[in-house]
């Protein structure tokens, strides 16, 4: 920062963004900064509206799982070769649907399952989440 203070930043996306220009080889190009933006926006915006107001769960997130199931099927990092922001971000919105929607069928998204069964068994989450060991 010009005046020597420490950035301070909120909103996830935004210090997700930062963290991947600042570390990570994966998001120097312009196209791979723009996708990483793109799907920061997507997950902080159109998935949380649709998932949170429940007058759009019923709409607009069966649409939008249905998508994203799609993308997450072909087991590649959203952007780029690496995992990185975008893939986190997503990640972690659909760590939390088992457990703040348990109600919610996620039968027809296989591809969502597997990648939430996946974060769950990473030591780091389950650590975080304060669940010790498989």
């Amino acid at each position: 920062m010009p005046n020597g203070e420490p950035l301070k930043l909120f909103e996830s996306g935004a210090i997700l963004l930062y963290l991947a220009e600042q570390y990570s080889d994966d998001i120097k190009t312009t196209e791979n900064k723009a996708l990483t933006s793109q799907w920061l926006q997507f997950v902080n915006s159109t998935l949380s509206i649709a998932l949170l107001v429940p007058s759009h769960r019923e709409k607009e997130f069966p649409r939008l799982m249905r998508a994203l199931d799609h993308q997450l099927k072909i087991d590649q990092p959203l952007v780029g070769n690496l995992w990185g922001a975008a893939d986190c971000a997503i990640q972690a919105y659909l760590a939390y649907l088992p457990l703040l929607f348990p109600h919610v069928d996620l039968d027809p998204y296989p591809s969502i399952q597997a990648t939430i069964e996946s974060v769950v068994r990473r030591p780091a989450y389950r650590k975080a989440m304060g669940w010790g060991q498989l």
